[in-house]
Parts: structure tokens; sequence; C-alpha cells
């Protein structure tokens, strides 16, 4: 399937509208949601969950914020993933950022590893880390701004799947329980996948509509749980690639 780059607003499901200062592309290869975020104001940017197999596109865009004054402030993945490679490291170099991943991340390429809920200052405001385990026990949630990415924890209209190695369904109700706490109502959800192609909504939208967020934390934990799909495709590749 070939890789597309559009922009963040074109993809909400609400009506919703980004601040003037904020701006964000996601990259959609399959169902895999990548994304590229930034503050025009302080011209400071943010890469999270790069594929490998956009690395053209990634390097590109990269070099283009660079040549325009901007400067990333970190490069993030939100956990190890199980059905694509990783760029994040390539990706980090390419930036000139470091690459921050929570500290149960098995790969020894990372800078900055994150070892509970924290934040770290940026110009354009906090850079919220959120240690959100379930689909994976080095699972982060990470907020920015007007953003929330929330890799495999929360997908729009649903959440991640529990059945890989590492998953645990009952860490993962108390990390959506965390969401509820710590989210704003306007701050827009950016999930790692989406089958039909990229959807995005604001907080507020998902605890209207999204069957994991309307269960209760018992129900969600008995479902997630008995929960069992096929293998992701490239589960032995990445893997491989990304516990490097």
């Amino acid at each position: 399937m070939k890789t597309l780059m559009v922009p963040v607003s074109t993809l909400s499901q609400d009506g919703s509208s980004l601040p003037k200062e904020w701006g964000g592309l996601a990259v959609i290869q399959d169902d895999n949601l990548s994304y590229l975020v930034w503050n025009e104001a302080t011209r400071e940017a943010l890469w999270v969950d790069a594929c490998l197999e956009d690395w053209e596109i990634l390097q590109e865009k990269t070099q283009s914020m660079l040549a325009n004054g901007y400067r990333f402030v970190a490069v993030v993945d939100t956990h190890t993933h199980a059905d694509h490679l990783t760029a994040a490291s390539a990706l980090a170099d390419a930036a000139r950022a470091p690459l921050v991943m929570h500290e149960r991340a098995p790969s020894r390429r990372i800078h900055l590893r994150v070892s509970r809920s924290t934040s770290f200052a940026t110009s354009a405001g906090s850079l919220r880390f959120l240690h959100t385990p379930g689909h994976t026990p080095d699972s982060m949630t990470v907020s920015w701004g007007p953003f929330v990415f929330t890799g495999d924890t929360l997908l729009y209209d649903d959440a991640g799947r529990d059945d890989l190695p590492g998953g645990d369904a009952v860490a993962h109700g108390e990390s959506l329980e965390l969401l509820r706490r710590e989210i704003r109502a306007d701050q827009w959800i950016l999930p790692g996948h989406d089958g039909r192609g990229g959807r995005v909504s604001r907080w507020e939208s998902q605890l209207k509509t999204n069957p994991s967020l309307l269960q209760s934390q018992q129900e969600f934990v008995a479902e997630a749980a008995a929960y069992r799909g096929p293998a992701p495709k490239l589960l032995k590749e990445s893997l491989f690639e990304n516990f490097k």
C-alpha cells in the first residue's frame, strides 16, 4: 500500500480544529499511523511512532523542517512495536533529537528512558509521558499541546490488543482509568492504528463513542483477556529489529 502523508486536521471525525499555532501530519501506511507535529510560534517539532517502511518520506520531511528553522524536541516510540519495524533510532539521528521510550523497552538504542509518568519542559508547553502498560509493558501515552499520542493503548473507537507477548488486560484497564483522569476534553487523540485509514477525534468525543471507554473496568478486562487474534504479519521481523 502506498504511504500517505496528510494533515492531521483532515482526519478529524468530530469537526474540531487545532489551535492556530499548532500543526501536524499523519503518515499512513496500511493501518499504521505515525505523526509529525509542531508549534509554529516556538519552531519546535516532535516525531511519534515512525515506521522504517516510510523512511524516505520521514527523512525528506525531517530535513525540510530543519532547513526551515525547526528544532525537534524528541523522537518517541510509544511502545515496542510487534507489527512493523521502527525508524525511531535512525530518525532521531536525522532529526538531531533524543529517542525517548519507557525504561522497560528492550532496545539498546534509546537515548532517554522514562521510568514513570513525568513531563519535560519545552517552549511550547510540557511534553508529558504517562506510563500506560497493557498492550505492552513499556507502553506510554504522550501528550504535547493539543495532541495525545495513545499508541496501541487506545485506538479510534477501540483499544489495542493484549494477547501478544507482554500483554496484560488488567494493567490495560488501569491505564484507561489513568487516561480518564489525565486527558483534557479538548485534546486530540492520535492513535497508532486505524483500520479505516486514519481517524482522530477529541477526547470528549471518544468518551461518548469508544466502546472500550463506555465499559466498566471489569467489563473491559474480561473482554480484553478473552480476545485472541492472528499474529501480526511482521511479528518475527519486528521483534528482531525493535529489540536491538
